[in-house]
C-alpha cells in the first residue's frame, strides 16, 4: 500500500518537530513539494533539502540518521533468512536503498551454500544513463571471500525496472561465467521508483 501525501506530511513533521516544532510543518510542505515522495526526499542530497529547511543542518541530520536507521532494520530482515531475489524483505530492502538513486549502481549479496548473507557490496557506480562493470569484478570478489553464490541487484535511476538488452546479456554472461569457477548466480533483481523486476536465470 502507497503512503498518502498527507501520511507522509505526519511523518515528516514528527522527525523535523524535534529539531523545530513551529517550523516543522513549512518544512516538511517545502520538502515534499521539491520532491515526488518521501523516500526521495529521503535519500535527496544535504546541498537540496538545506534549503528548503532555512540552512538548518540539525533538519538534514536527523532526516539522514532516520533513513539510516530503517535502512538497518530493513537489513536485519533480509539477514535473517536465505537471500532470494523475489523475497519481500530483500525488495522493500534494496528499493529503499537503491531505487531513488540519481546514479546507477551494482550492488552483490554474496552468499553461502545455504544462500546465507556472507557480504553485501557495492561492486562498480555509474552515472545516470549506466555503470560499467565486468563479470570478472564479481567473480574474483567472490572467490576472495568464500562465497558459493551471488544475488546481483542494480538499479535504474530512469524509473523503470524492465531490463534492456544488456541487462539480460550481462546476466546470461555472469551466470555462465560463475558456473565454470563452482559459483551461482542465483537472481538478478532490477529496482526502480517504478517497482523492480527479476531476470530470469537459464
Amino acid at each position: 500500500m502507497a503512503v498518502r501525501d498527507d501520511e507522509a506530511q505526519e511523518v515528516l513533521v514528527a522527525l523535523l518537530a524535534i529539531v523545530d516544532p513551529d517550523r516543522a510543518p513549512r518544512w516538511a510542505g517545502s520538502i515534499l513539494d521539491h520532491h515526488a515522495s518521501l523516500n526521495a526526499a529521503l535519500v535527496a542530497r544535504e546541498a537540496t533539502l538545506l534549503p528548503l529547511v532555512d540552512g538548518e543542518a540539525k533538519a538534514v541530520a536527523m532526516l539522514a540518521a532516520h533513513r539510516r536507521a530503517a535502512l538497518f532494520l530493513l537489513r536485519e530482515k533480509v539477514a535473517a533468512g536465505p537471500i532470494v531475489a523475489t523475497r519481500h524483505e530483500l525488495i522493500d530492502y534494496c528499493r529503499q536503498l537503491m531505487a531513488h538513486e540519481r546514479d546507477e549502481q551494482v550492488r552483490v549479496f554474496f552468499l553461502n551454500g545455504r544462500r546465507e548473507l556472507l557480504a553485501e557490496e557495492v561492486i562498480a557506480r555509474g552515472g545516470p544513463e549506466g555503470v560499467t562493470v565486468r563479470p570478472r569484478q564479481i567473480l574474483a570478489r567472490a572467490l576472495e571471500i568464500g562465497a558459493c553464490g551471488m544475488v546481483l541487484v542494480h538499479n535504474h535511476p530512469s524509473g523503470d525496472p524492465a531490463p534492456s538488452d544488456l541487462d539480460r546479456r550481462f546476466t546470461r554472461k555472469l551466470a555462465v561465467a560463475a558456473e565454470t569457477l563452482g559459483l551461482r548466480l542465483h537472481d538478478h533483481l532490477i529496482v526502480a521508483r517504478g517497482g523492480q523486476h527479476c531476470i530470469a536465470i537459464d
